[in-house]
């Protein structure tokens, strides 16, 4: 007589079954695991789509789904939380013959968003009390609030973004390098387009810098009667849209 396995075999076995979708050596599968095979299969699918809404508009839901189906045999879960199911996914995208080349920056953006309305919590700069600052302000330690990323694309997958999310019409990006900024305020996610001078600074500014490097770094680019205007102008924007706190050394 066969010997009877014990609860934990089973467990196990009922498990590797389930997530893998393989039979397994010594457990009998009726109708009803089959069931939960199925649906475990389904709910990572759906989790995963779900993460990326203006790619599901853009590639359409059949689409993205066959390479979704792709990167879950690649890259099956091992978090307990499906908010990590997807991480690897735009970096997938980029190697994954079936994609569009713009694929991948635009999966890496709604990743972004997604990352950031998860981050950490901290107060941002106040316009007030940066200007009160007076001669100190050179001295000022500058740095992008932590629910924040510098994403790099190189193809207008930021126009495809606003165009989806205003319901027009979806149209093929073009190359083009851009950085865009994602970062949270209170409960609302945004993201902005840097214009070239900020792109050419915003790993800068993540690492963190004094306000006078900030116009060192501008005075490469303008010159050096340009970058002190151009400076203020930047900084007083940037803390407007609550974007900065207070980059300790």
């Amino acid at each position: 007589m066969a010997e009877t396995p014990d609860l934990a075999t089973l467990q196990r076995q009922f498990s590797d079954r389930v997530t893998t979708g393989a039979p397994v050596e010594g457990l009998t599968a009726n109708g009803d695991l089959e069931v939960y095979a199925d649906m475990y299969a389904v709910r990572l699918h759906d989790a995963l789509v779900d993460d990326y809404p203006k790619l599901k508009v853009a590639l359409g839901e059949d689409r993205l789904r066959a390479l979704a189906s792709s990167y879950l045999r690649a890259h099956p879960p091992t978090s307990f939380t499906l908010r990590d199911l997807g991480i690897e996914f735009p970096a997938h995208l980029r190697q994954h013959p079936d994609a569009p080349a713009w694929a991948a920056d635009l999966a890496a953006l709604e990743r972004a968003r997604m990352d950031v309305f998860d981050g950490p919590d901290a107060e941002p700069l106040e316009r007030d009390a940066v200007i009160a600052l007076g001669e100190s302000l050179p001295e000022l330690g500058l740095t992008w609030v932590p629910s924040s990323q510098v994403v790099a694309i190189g193809w207008n997958v930021d126009d495809l973004w606003s165009a989806i999310e205003d319901e027009q019409d979806v149209f093929e990006p073009e190359p083009v390098e851009r950085v865009v900024l994602v970062w949270r305020h209170e409960t609302s996610v945004l993201h902005r387009t840097l214009e070239a001078d900020e792109a050419m600074i915003a790993a800068h500014v993540a690492r963190g810098l004094p306000f006078s490097e900030l116009c060192g770094h501008l005075a490469e680019i303008h010159g050096v009667d340009e970058a002190t205007p151009r400076a203020a102008q930047m900084l007083l924007y940037w803390l407007e849209n609550a974007t900065l706190v207070e980059w300790q050394r």
